[in-house]
């Protein structure tokens, strides 16, 4: 998501995960800030612990839950988020191939 008008990167991602998700944010600890040169963005990720029960926002079709040691990241944008929170936890991190010309 994106930060609303007077909105702290961490106000944003609890919005956001009530807006998508319909969870309450129990914790929120940063990650890291990633460059997306694809969409000229910056990706400001957060580890967050949630609670309730998972209901779907207009935005989400479908999720899916899967083991932190069989995920895969893309070398690019959230996915190197991903692989910094899969170290951090010392999991082993093999990223996809992505097709040449995706950078």
């Amino acid at each position: 998501g994106f930060l609303e008008r007077d909105e702290t990167p961490r106000q944003a991602v609890e919005r956001e995960v009530v807006e998508e998700t319909s969870l309450s944010t129990r914790a929120a600890t940063l990650i890291g800030v990633y460059e997306f040169k694809r969409k000229n963005e910056v990706i400001i990720a957060y580890h967050v612990v949630a609670d309730g029960e998972n209901r779907l926002g207009e935005e989400l079709v479908d999720y899916r839950l899967i083991e932190p040691a069989r995920l895969r990241p893309w070398p690019l944008g959230t996915g190197l988020a991903m692989a910094d929170w899969m170290r951090a936890r010392g999991l082993p991190v093999e990223f996809l191939s992505l097709p040449t010309g995706t950078t």
